[in-house]
């Protein structure tokens, strides 16, 4: 009796890890499709949205600034602005510093701070500028 049970009990468990592990793979499929890879530093650029790419456009034309200075520059109204920029952090193509009562808000320049992705990609974007200007 008691070699039946470890037996069912073995047999429910590795079922159970094969549906896990089913469902890792599919979830991780699901992501995949969300996150696609991009090789082309501009093209990483570019899947930015066009809402969040206009403030992330403002602030790298300003250096430094707060949500004030980039509503002014993209004619938002400054609630949306600032949840905009936040996005932009929380994704890592800005950087955020309080000083004082105001919130500074900049493209990242420090290698350690940026992932490679979006460190490549803003220098190569820089690249680019540069000639199409020049």
């Amino acid at each position: 009796m008691n070699s039946n049970m470890e037996t069912d009990a073995n047999d429910y468990l590795k079922a159970f890890e094969k549906r896990f592990q089913s469902l890792e793979r599919r979830v991780g499929e699901i992501e995949s499709s969300f996150n696609p890879t991009v090789e082309d530093k501009v093209a990483l650029y570019l899947t930015v949205p066009d809402s969040l790419r206009k403030s992330l456009f403002a602030v790298s034309a300003l250096l430094n600034a707060t949500a004030d200075e980039v509503c002014i520059r993209t004619g938002r109204h400054r609630s949306i602005e600032n949840k905009y920029l936040n996005e932009l952090v929380r994704a890592g193509w800005l950087k955020r510093e309080r000083i004082g009562k105001k919130v500074y808000y900049s493209s990242l320049r420090k290698k350690e701070e940026e992932s490679p992705e979006v460190a490549g990609s803003i220098d190569e974007l820089d690249k680019k500028l540069e000639e199409i200007l020049s």
